[in-house]
């Protein structure tokens, strides 16, 4: 199992890459939204499926570490 966190500037950029990671990826598991301050929008992944490193590189940018507020 993986737990990864994203973050991004407005909700349809969020809702976006979540639909990649399912529909693309195929990543199963639990998926959460997460409206924060200003517009911001966080997406928390605790996937089934193990993304490889290639794959985490190409969201990079939006990756946040798990202590980030």
């Amino acid at each position: 199992m993986q737990h990864l966190i994203f973050e991004f500037e407005n909700e349809k950029e969020c809702r976006d890459l979540a639909k990649k990671l399912t529909d693309h990826y195929g990543v199963t598991g639990e998926i959460h939204f997460q409206p924060l301050t200003a517009g911001r929008w966080r997406l928390t992944v605790h996937s089934e499926k193990d993304l490889r490193g290639p794959t985490l590189e190409k969201f990079a940018q939006y990756r946040r570490d798990e202590s980030a507020d």
